[in-house]
């Protein structure tokens, strides 16, 4: 007996679903383990429920949630393009480095020590104010860019220069949100060494934009050098 015509293309099509939805459970799965994992990191090493008793501490772990969830959802991993092979080992240390300083070390310092920047205060406040404006300016930034926001560097065929919204004023708005996320991390929680942080980070940053303003200029010409002379890169009206 023959196998019905076209049987080999449905069992094709239906094992390449079931794989696709295996890789999306996983990779849900893991974000979820990583949300999990590092909020208990925060609690255990800010003491406990001591931490979370804090009007300071709550607002805190509650932004943290929010930030990777959003994160996340928006962010995608990207092709691996001939652009993204010269980011990676820059990728890679930035990440290593990043661990300890985004998750462990704010708030091992704000529970372990007292000074110079006063707990829970008007600083404290304002870390936590900034903390959330760059989630805001996080989220728009993913948003208008509509799925082409990306972990590996690169363009996809279909992706067309994004120059409205928040891109209109400087070119690179998911870096300024990271920047203004770190230094309210620092400032919420008192940070020294966090606030320290925030000049590799800007390294890092500058490296960063670099490379990709390097490639943008390639797939994109003379559209985007007519942007970058209209718009500024991270700071508007500034740099």
């Amino acid at each position: 007996d023959s196998l019905p015509k076209g049987y080999n293309v449905r069992k094709r099509k239906r094992g390449d679903c079931l794989m696709q939805r295996t890789k999306l459970f996983s990779a849900i799965l893991g974000r979820l383990i990583y949300i999990l994992v590092t909020s208990m990191v925060i609690l255990l090493a800010g003491g406990g429920a001591a931490f979370f008793n804090k009007s300071i501490g709550a607002c805190y772990l509650i932004l943290w949630i929010l930030w990777w969830t959003i994160t996340f959802i928006g962010r995608r991993k990207g092709e691996d393009t001939i652009y993204n092979k010269g980011q990676k080992m820059l990728v890679i240390i930035s990440g290593i480095v990043s661990i300890p300083f985004l998750i462990y070390i704010p708030v091992w310092e704000y529970s372990n020590f007292q000074g110079p920047i006063p707990r829970d205060g008007v600083l404290a406040w304002a870390g936590i104010i900034l903390f959330a404006s760059g989630i805001i300016i996080q989220s728009v930034a993913m948003w208008q860019l509509k799925g082409f926001y990306t972990v590996r560097l690169g363009t996809q065929p279909e992706q067309k220069l994004v120059t409205s919204g928040l891109y209109r004023f400087i070119r690179h708005p998911g870096y300024l949100s990271y920047i203004i996320t770190i230094i309210g991390i620092g400032l919420s929680l008192s940070s020294i060494l966090t606030l320290m942080f925030v000049i590799f980070i800007v390294f890092f940053e500058v490296l960063r934009i670099k490379g990709e303003e390097e490639m943008l200029l390639k797939e994109f010409g003379d559209e985007y050098k007519a942007y970058m002379k209209r718009t500024k890169k991270i700071i508007p009206f500034i740099y």
